[in-house]
């Protein structure tokens, strides 16, 4: 060191001068004589401000000419709702309004202007300024008038006049546009214009308060605020102003996303006299927002609520005294200092509440503690830590600034917004507390890219959360940020620079939108540089900021000037030690003021070195805060890591000699060791140029020598829980039922349907006398024969009780208002009446027979049918999450059922035919909800109904799933009735007879129906058909359904007597969930982990960034598939969260249940619905029908409330998991866990009646490893209060939210992962039985699998067994790779897993030649295989090379195809080891052949038999060249033993039978790719059965479908013919076929499938409407031609271009590379999807990339040898449309028509507006003398290829023939992409200036289709002729058709070219014989021929 410094260059300066006295700011405006009596009186009472001005008027029931008056009487447009133009049109109203409100005692009153701007006026047309003066004048005048007359009559009691402030009705923060996030459709300067006139006008006219009201966006309120302070300035006057906000929902926000507390951050600047909520919420909601209000504003605080919630009709109900009775807590709680009443409140709330207020004390406004506050969407009150000042630093993220990153510069250069918008998420992500944005640069208008980047943040809430510093050199820039801006942000910044004047107007506008300032130490003199002259500016600055500005020093932030050290010139070498003095000072002598200054500017000499300049910002952050400085412009991620007691200690000292400017040669130093350092290397983790950093850990603290999860000992002795008794009484005959079901097997009636039918009544039966006039038919409506025909009814009844039966059915099936409405009987009056006469009616009937035999009591069961709706189900296949009925209203419909059944005296509720659970569960909560209500309990019997075979219901549940879902009612008695006979039912009931503890019935149908609809099945057969119901005990009750009558019953009742009823079986009590299927919990005790049920968390929009984004979004779909990844990759049940303020939680809530309910694959597994928001969990609830659990409920807001809702999801059968919160706050102590727990238990088992099993407690997972010694006990708390919770709470569960517990450690994934693996298998020890999980994770971060080091440091801090536990894990954190793997941990700079054993030397290719080879086969390694096999050949081990291949190649080849068929090795991995087999069996195809040649010489008459799995013939069929699909069965097949010949494409069916002939095969498979193949496969097909064949035929392809195979091909062949999906499927099917013992059952289950699918093809054809073509014609798209954008661009040129000229890499970049890993069976899962994000896919990432590596090979391979030629023909042509063909012209002369195209429409009937198409509609008709034109081309990219294929094949390269006709397919769509790009910006040119990107291509964002034969747009090949002929395609091109119509070479694509903007691509679908037959004819075609060309677009069959 050269002069070292041997005094502490940071040490103060001697004799620091005094602290200045400042003057206080003193006001130049004076305010008005009444500000002062105001503010008195808010000191002395609680004022009552008046209610609400709409509702008001409403009462008056106005009309049109009340509203327009003289002065309005002609105007244009309506008015009546405008309620401000009373004051002009009807003041005798408003007056009279305003007196009433005096009258009960308001002190204030609001004028009537809420709508008074010219904004909201232009509504009415009324903008002009005249008017808006006009009516905020009147308005002003009236109230004033008012309030002097009141005021008059008693001076004691001034009444005063608020000048009302409404929002407008548009707003500065929320875009209207959806697609447009940073649009606004007003400007702020435009707002505060129109409120301007609005203040001078409300002035003119006398107001005494100026009131900002309803302010739903806190923007508003800021340009509000901003015109009343620019007017108070220019007029000298100053007004109280009232300042009220309105959080629009209970998630306590506004509706542009503040808080309330952000909220007044906002507006305090303005220093309103009181600030406060009005609207949205009743007095009960509100209440804690206020409360929150009264503790953080220093002025007075108001409310004026709704008068509670709005009813179904947007009325309000609350009265007068039950308002007040609700806000009695605010004036109780000394809240307020003033009350009132917002919509729904009049003259007896206003009235009520005066009453209240003059009984109690205003509010006295607290002393808040004076500090900087800004805010986003938060508030950020920022309280420095004196002692501490780098722990409460705030770190401004640096990203966003034009100067600061490359990145983002480019990102707003090229107008990317979104990407500029994924940097400033990713810093606030990484921990940035506020957010700096910067434009200045030469390329960018600053003023426009400011603006629309700060609307576009404010969309996105999580980066608006926090507050913005808005920063620009140029101050006009600076404004522009504001104007967008609703939080209290920062402006940096503003200088002296320019002078004082310029400095203080600059400062009033920042002062007029509330920011606080950064000032630059800068004046008209220069940049400060030195201590001197920094101290020196900054306070001349601060005295003109407090003293004649009038900001608070807390507003005010320096920026001192932080410049570059280390430069080498010896002037700068102070410059930090000046900073961090100055700092000091600066703090000192300008008191609250904060420091600032951007950090990166110290370390610019050291750019480069990342361990160097980081090391400078820690060091001078370190120095630099504990001086004082609050804040910086920083990287906040790397500040964050770079601690400065972790920085490596070698590096700091050379780093601080130059930061302190220790010696004179410190910068040469400093350079000089930076040279020894990797110059991407961490400061923490410093690594040597050649080498690694060694660790060594501290030595543990105070290590713990005992079990830390120890139980205490003696505990106390597990509670003793009162039985839950249940206060409803159940009914006399309740027991006497029950007794029956013990007794015998009773018997229920038959089909009451059924019954009806026999007496064949018509329309008047129906009507009767009371429906005579009734307006719609009734016939069918059997529920009103009860009115109409009751004698019927009665006599049915009857008869089946004279047959035996001991139960019958009210005919109320569809007794709801909801099945009436059917028939427009759904009054209320009408369905009691059909109600209770049924019951009557019945009633009556059992009664005679119990009578007659009192041992044989009858009943009658009240019957609840299904309803017309379905809540499960979506009635519409476009929106499967919308319902046409709401939970509610089927609850509501049921209410009114069970009430009149119940008047009409019905002894049991039969909730019956339940296809859809939630039905069921609405009945079930309708009933339970009536009990509680009545006080009585009747019996319940609950019957679902199975619909099919499937085992499930409609809704898709299985039986037990079912039961699972309904058993929280309790039902006496369970069982099925309907849709299936006896027979069928026999296996679901024997299920529900295992599964459930109570009574079991079947009331089947009559068998299955016949053709007609009708049943035949006797009496005596079905007796013999539910024999075994009773033989094997399976049932308590038996009747008949549909198609049974009297005598089925009758047998049934004989039946019965001679057998014993069912005796419930003792069920093991557990926790029985369900979704689609059961989830029946089984803890294993002995291993908790093993059964943990995994939570899936990914749908919580608190733990899921992009699932959140997808909801806020409403992309749907994309949340779906998070969903159903999380099932896929392990959840046991799906967690649903939509906490969040920008979320409408209910909406969102019901939308995805509804969507998750129609995906069976999500909605298999139960559902935990997640809010703290009960009423979002009820949402959930009421669209969930497996049994749920709910998430979560707590005694936070006291017992009765705890109650409430737990009652609530009782009635709903969910479980439910309580947080152990009571209302003192949240358990942290293993003592608090417990104790709230069990209290919460014995309320849930003894008062509520819940079962242990299904209480979840969630006793809190805190975060550990903080840093504060409090926490250090959290786990161990948890897990210890785990165990005895358990212990004391028998049965109960215990849950939590495990990723909770290293929220300490995020960002390195190896720690964070390795803690909960750590953490779950020490809970699961202590008993947890569930968790919210990453379900993929948890699975494969197994305990004993986690690294042993890392498990040590992550138990220590876990367990708690030292006191530096977190500090010597964060040392050994900052070793690893973040983000590696727990499992295989990686050490920073090794490259290398942590705890790999070191390699022994050996590798695979010292195993034994066996092994070797097996190696190879599954690896794919084929460069030793023939060594390898050769070895083996002559190793003498095997007698003949047949056994090396049946021996280890088998072997090898048997493991590749068992992990391909477990998803373990993927399809290019198993063509590679297909490529090695062969290899193999090559080299030993030569000896094998001579050896049969010697045996044959031996023994002539020997057959030699080969060994395989089976003998496969495989082919494309004729007229098609595709094989891609074909090949890789091949391998597959090869792959797995079995022997494949391979006919080639093109082959007919002749050669392909003649083949399975010769060579007896064992499977026929059929290939194609075009339609028109598949005619050809019904072709092979029907010659198989001309042949009598009976090998099984397997079909596959692009085109095929399991549908056509079913349909199109079953029926032609008698033998097994089986459609198989891909090359994976192919196996199976296979293996099945040749399995001699299990085939025929295989194939029969095939046909089975395959007659139900067609079957429902049939049916659906029926079903489906289709127009005639004539009125398909008259609905066409009718495009107008005339108009600019469809008119025609003339191309600039016509006919025929041959391009053989196309760029080899121009071709590679158009590549679309997502079908190219689809033909190798390659899918990534979400959200690794699609190219390239398919790489980061866990499961198939590696090997697609590879695959990927070596497609780009053999691409590097085919450009360099040219191996490929491509080629392409385009042609354009005149053309007009002609009705629905297209022709084409000789030329422009358009007087020859060459050729004709012929176009087909849609004809399937939609179910909206939209046109039905053809492609001939976007070309313009030849009657319009529009001239337009048509494009076709054709082009190959297949010249060349067999040449490639061919040498492949010959080296056994199965895999490089399919990669090469993979990629060739993909180098034709490429070439299709660049040409259509070509065609339309220059050889036809209509889109000369296009510029899109390849996404964007293949998106399809551009102008005109492409649209090909054969494809849905235009289904016939045919067309493909006429595209030849015209542009002699072949001839000029070599690309061939086929007699199919397939192109030849393959690798070819074809099309028409539209040029229209307004043409789009569209699916013709199925056409009708009037459609084929019209075309066949144009096209002068044999129909038949027709036909066959479209048979597969046919809605019926030829």
């Amino acid at each position: 060191k050269v002069n070292p410094r041997d005094h502490d260059t940071l040490a103060p300066p001697e004799n620091l001068a005094p602290v200045p006295v400042y003057k206080p700011f003193s006001c130049a405006i004076e305010p008005t004589a009444n500000y002062g009596v105001i503010q008195k009186l808010f000191e002395e009472r609680i004022l009552v401000i008046d209610g609400a001005m709409g509702t008001s008027i409403q009462k008056y029931k106005l009309d049109e000419p009340d509203f327009r008056g003289e002065r309005y009487a002609n105007h244009t447009h309506p008015l009546k709702g405008n309620n401000d133009i009373l004051v002009i049109t009807r003041p005798d109203v408003i007056s009279e309004i305003h007196s009433k409100f005096l009258e009960c005692g308001a002190d204030f009153i609001e004028t009537n202007t809420f709508s008074g701007t010219s904004i909201a006026q232009a509504d009415y047309e009324l903008q002009a300024e005249e008017e808006v003066y006009l009516i905020n004048q009147k308005a002003a005048e009236i109230a004033k008038e008012c309030c002097a007359k009141f005021t008059a009559k008693d001076p004691s009691k001034p009444r005063f006049v608020c000048g009302a402030i409404g929002p407008t009705n548009r707003t500065l923060s929320v875009s209207p546009s959806v697609e447009n996030p940073a649009f606004r459709n007003v400007t702020f300067d435009e707002v505060v214009a129109a409120y301007t006139v609005q203040i001078d006008s409300l002035l003119a006219g006398g107001v005494d308060v100026l009131l900002v009201e309803t302010i739903f966006d806190t923007l508003n309120a800021k340009a509000a605020l901003y015109a009343i302070e620019q007017y108070f300035a220019e007029k000298g006057i100053r007004l109280p102003v009232f300042v009220s906000g309105t959080i629009v929902d209970n998630s306590g926000r506004t509706l542009s996303g503040q808080t309330n507390e952000a909220f007044w951050n906002s507006v305090q600047h303005a220093k309103p006299l009181a600030i406060g909520l009005n609207c949205a919420l009743g007095a009960s909601d509100m209440i804690g927002y206020i409360e929150n209000l009264s503790k953080c504003c220093d002025c007075y605080v108001f409310a004026y609520p709704n008068a509670g919630l709005p009813n179904c009709m947007g009325g309000y109900d609350q009265t007068g005294k039950e308002m007040k009775e609700e806000v009695r807590p605010f004036v109780e709680r000394g809240l307020v200092n003033m009350l009132g009443g917002c919509c729904g409140t009049w003259y007896d709330h206003i009235e009520e509440i005066a009453d209240l207020v003059k009984d109690f004390k205003p509010r006295k406004i607290p002393v808040i503690e004076q500090k900087m506050r800004l805010s986003g969407l938060e508030p950020l009150n920022y309280t420095p830590d004196e002692k501490n000042m780098r722990k409460t630093f705030l770190n401004v993220g640096e990203r966003c600034n034009v100067a600061g990153s490359m990145m983002y510069k480019k990102a707003i250069v090229d107008g990317n917004y979104e990407k500029a918008l994924s940097i400033a998420l990713k810093q606030v992500q990484q921990g940035a507390d506020v957010l700096d944005i910067n434009m200045d640069d030469g390329l960018i208008d600053g003023v426009s890219a400011m603006t629309k980047f700060v609307n576009l943040l404010i969309s996105e809430p999580d980066v608006s959360r926090v507050p913005f510093m808005i920063d620009s050199s140029k101050f006009h820039v600076v404004e522009a940020g504001l104007k967008c801006a609703q939080g209290k942000c920062i402006v940096n910044s503003i200088s002296l620079k320019e002078g004082e004047e310029a400095f203080k107007h600059h400062a009033r506008i920042c002062k007029y939108h509330g920011a606080s300032v950064v000032v630059m130490a800068f004046d008209e003199e220069g940049q400060a540089a030195t201590f001197e002259d920094k101290v020196r500016i900054c306070q001349r600055a601060y005295r003109i900021l407090v003293e004649e500005v009038g900001f608070s020093g807390h507003d005010v932030i320096f920026d001192p000037n932080i410049l570059t050290v280390g430069t080498g010139l010896a002037e700068h070498n102070n410059y930090a030690v000046d900073f961090i003095r100055a700092t000091r000072e600066i703090k000192r002598v300008c008191p609250d003021c904060k420091i600032s200054g951007g950090v990166s500017n110290i370390a610019f000499s050291f750019r480069g070195n990342e361990a160097v300049r980081r090391a400078f910002h820690s060091a001078f952050l370190h120095h630099a805060c504990n001086a004082g400085m609050d804040m910086g412009i920083v990287n906040a991620a790397q500040v964050k890591a770079d601690a400065y007691d972790k920085i490596d200690k070698e590096l700091l000292g050379y780093v601080e000699d130059v930061l302190l400017n220790r010696c004179d040669n410190a910068t040469e130093r400093m350079l000089e060791f930076a040279e020894t350092l990797e110059p991407k290397c961490k400061p923490t983790a410093v690594v040597r140029k050649g080498g690694a950093p060694a660790f060594t850990p501290s030595p543990k603290v105070n290590p713990r020598d005992h079990d830390t999860l120890a139980p205490p000992e003696n505990l106390a002795p597990v509670p003793v829980y009162k039985p839950f008794s249940c206060a409803i009484e159940p009914t006399a005959n309740y027991g006497v039922i029950q007794k029956l079901f013990e007794e015998r097997i009773l018997v229920i009636d038959g089909a009451m349907g059924t019954s009806i039918q026999k007496y064949k009544l018509d329309e008047p039966d129906f009507r009767g006398e009371r429906y005579a006039n009734h307006t719609h038919p009734l016939k069918g409506n059997n529920d009103i024969l009860v009115i109409t025909r009751p004698d019927v009814i009665s006599e049915i009844h009857s008869k089946f009780l004279e047959c035996g039966a001991d139960f019958i059915e009210t005919n109320t099936f569809s007794g709801t208002s909801i099945a009436q409405a059917d028939y427009e009987l759904q009054a209320e009056e009408e369905v009691y009446l059909i109600n209770q006469k049924a019951a009557e009616i019945a009633k009556e009937c059992c009664a005679k027979f119990t009578a007659k035999d009192p041992s044989k009591p009858r009943f009658v069961c009240g019957a609840i049918g299904p309803t017309n709706r379905t809540l499960s189900v979506s009635p519409s296949v476009e929106n499967p999450a919308f319902r046409n009925v709401t939970f509610d209203e089927v609850v509501a419909a049921y209410t009114v059922q069970i009430d009149s059944l119940l008047a009409g005296g019905v002894d049991v509720l039969l909730v019956e035919t339940i296809f859809d659970t939630l039905n069921a569960k609405a009945a079930l909560y309708a009933i339970e909800q009536y009990f509680a209500e009545k006080g009585i309990r009747l019996p319940v019997f609950v019957s679902g109904t199975i619909v099919d075979n499937s085992g499930r219901t409609l809704s898709g549940q299985t039986n037990e799933a079912f039961w699972n879902s309904v058993q929280h009612a309790k039902p006496l008695a369970i069982g099925l009735n309907c849709a299936l006979g006896a027979s069928d039912m026999i296996g679901y009931i024997e299920n529900l007879s295992k599964c459930c503890d109570c009574y079991v019935f079947a009331y089947p149908n009559a068998g299955l129906p016949n053709c007609m609809g009708g049943y035949d099945q006797t009496g005596k057969e079905m007796k013999e058909e539910v024999r075994p119901f009773v033989e094997r005990g399976l049932v308590n009750m038996l009747g008949g359904c549909c198609g049974t009558w009297y005598d089925h019953i009758e047998e049934i009742a004989d039946l019965v007597k001679d057998f014993k009823p069912r005796k419930i079986p003792v069920i093991e009590q557990k926790m029985r969930l369900s979704g689609l299927e059961p989830l029946n919990y089984t803890p294993d005790e002995k291993n908790m982990r093993k059964t943990f049920l995994n939570v899936g968390e990914r749908c919580n929009v608190a733990g899921s960034m992009m699932y959140k984004k997808a909801i806020v979004d409403g992309n749907y779909e994309k949340a779906l598939s998070i969903a159903l990844k999380q099932v896929q990759q392990g959840a046991d049940v799906l967690d649903i969260n939509m906490d969040d303020g920008l979320i409408d939680g209910v909406s969102a809530m019901t939308k995805f249940v509804n969507l998750l309910i129609s995906e069976p694959d999500v909605s298999r597994v139960p559902f935990m619905i997640d809010s703290s928001k009960f009423h979002v969990v009820e949402a959930g609830l009421k669209c969930a029908q497996g049994k749920c659990i709910v998430n979560s409920i707590s005694l936070k807001e006291g017992e009765e409330a705890f109650k409430h809702h737990a009652r609530i999801c009782k009635y709903h059968g969910a479980s439910v998991v309580v947080m152990a919160f009571d209302e003192e706050g949240q358990a942290a102590t293993f003592e608090d866990k417990v104790r709230i727990c069990q209290r919460a238990y014995r309320i849930l088992v003894e008062e509520v009646g819940f079962s242990g099993h299904d209480v979840i407690f969630d006793p809190n997972i805190l975060t550990v490893g903080t840093g504060l010694a409090e926490h250090n006990n959290y786990a161990v708390d948890f897990i210890r209060a785990t165990r005895e919770i358990k212990r004391v709470c028998p049965d109960c569960k215990i849950s939590g939210g495990v990723s909770n517990i290293a929220f300490s450690f995020r960002g390195n994934e190896a720690v964070r992962r390795a803690f909960h693996s750590a953490f779950l298998h020490h809970a699961c020890n202590a008993g947890m039985d569930m968790g919210i999980v990453n379900a993929a994770q948890v699975k494969a971060d197994a305990y004993d699998k986690i690294d042993k080091e890392l498990l040590g440091y992550v138990e220590d801090v876990l367990l708690n067994r030292c006191d530096n536990a977190t500090e010597r894990m964060l040392e050994f954190a900052a070793t690893l790779e973040p983000k590696c793997k727990p499992t295989a941990v990686v050490k920073k700079g090794s490259g290398s897993s942590v705890s790999e054993k070191k390699a022994s030397g050996a590798s695979w290719r010292d195993e034994e030649v066996e092994s070797r080879m097996s190696y190879a086969l599954v690896k794919g390694i084929d460069e030793f295989i023939v060594r390898d096999t050769e070895e083996c050949r002559v190793s003498g081990k095997f007698a003949k090379p047949l056994n090396i291949i049946e021996g280890p190649l088998m072997s090898g080849m048997n493991t590749v195809g068992d992990l391909f068929g477990a998803g373990k090795m993927f399809l290019p991995q198993v063509i590679k080891s297909a490529r090695v087999m062969k290899k193999a069996v090559a080299h030993l195809i030569p000896f094998m052949e001579e050896e049969k040649r010697l045996a044959a010489l031996e023994n002539p008459d020997e057959v030699q038999n080969e060994s395989h799995a089976g003998l496969m013939v495989l082919a494309t069929v004729k007229g098609d060249v595709h094989d891609i699909g074909k090949n890789i069965v091949a391998v597959v097949l090869g792959c797995n033993n079995f022997k494949v010949i391979d006919l080639g494409v093109m082959v007919p069916y002749d050669k392909i039978l003649d083949a399975a002939e010769e060579h007896k095969a064992d499977i026929i498979g059929l290939s194609g790719l075009i339609t028109p193949s598949l005619d050809e496969m019904v072709t092979v097909a029907k010659k198989m059965e001309e042949r009598k064949m009976n090998v099984p035929l397997l079909i596959g392809g692009a085109t095929t479908s399991k549908m056509h195979t079913a349909v199109k091909l079953t029926p032609q062949y008698s033998g097994p013919v089986i459609y198989v999906l891909d090359a994976s499927r192919s196996v199976p099917v296979c293996q099945s076929l040749m399995d001699k013992e299990n085939r025929d059952d295989f194939v029969q289950d095939i046909k089975d499938q395959y007659t139900e699918l067609r079957e429902e093809f049939y049916t659906n054809l029926e079903d489906r409407k289709y127009l005639t073509l004539e009125e398909a014609r008259k609905k066409a798209c009718v495009l107008d031609f005339s108009l600019p954008e469809n008119t025609p661009f003339t191309p600039n040129f016509i006919g025929t271009k041959v391009i053989d000229d196309f760029e080899f890499d121009d071709i590679l970049q158009a590549i679309d590379w997502n079908p190219f890993f689809q033909t190798w069976q390659l899918r990534g899962r979400y959200p690794n999807r699609g190219y390239p994000k398919i790489f980061n896919d866990e499961t198939v990432g590696e090997e697609a990339k590879k695959l990927f590596d070596d497609a780009q090979k053999m691409l590097a391979e085919f450009k360099e040898k040219e191996c490929l030629k491509m080629v392409a023909i385009v042609g354009i042509y005149p053309a007009n449309s002609v009705g629905d063909d297209i022709v084409v012209y000789k030329d422009e002369t358009r007087a020859e028509v060459t050729h004709t195209f012929y176009t087909l429409r849609q004809q399937a009937e939609k179910d909206n507006d939209d046109p039905y198409m053809a492609l001939s509609d976007f070309i313009a008709p030849a009657s319009s003398d529009v001239k337009d034109y048509l494009g076709m081309f054709a082009c190959s990219s297949g010249f060349g290829l067999e040449a490639v294929i061919e040498e492949r094949r010959a080296a056994h390269d199965d895999y490089g023939i399919i990669m090469a006709e993979a990629l060739a397919d993909r180098l034709a769509e490429a070439i299709a992409e660049v040409l259509h790009q070509r065609v339309r910006k220059d050889l036809w040119g209509y889109a000369s200036d296009e510029s899109l990107s390849l996404n964007d291509l293949l998106k399809v964002k551009y102008d005109g289709i492409r649209p090909a034969p054969g494809y849905p747009s235009q289904p016939d090949h045919t067309e493909k002729l006429a595209m030849w002929d015209i542009m002699s395609a072949e001839a000029s091109t070599n690309i061939k058709l086929t007699e199919s119509l397939a192109m030849l070479p393959a690798a070819s694509v074809s099309g028409l070219y539209f040029g229209g903007k307004n043409s789009q691509y569209f699916s013709v679908g199925k056409i009708c014989k009037d459609q084929l037959t019209d075309y066949a004819v144009r096209k002068k075609m044999d129909i038949k021929e027709c036909e066959r060309w479209l048979s597969h677009s046919l809605n019926y069959e030829p």
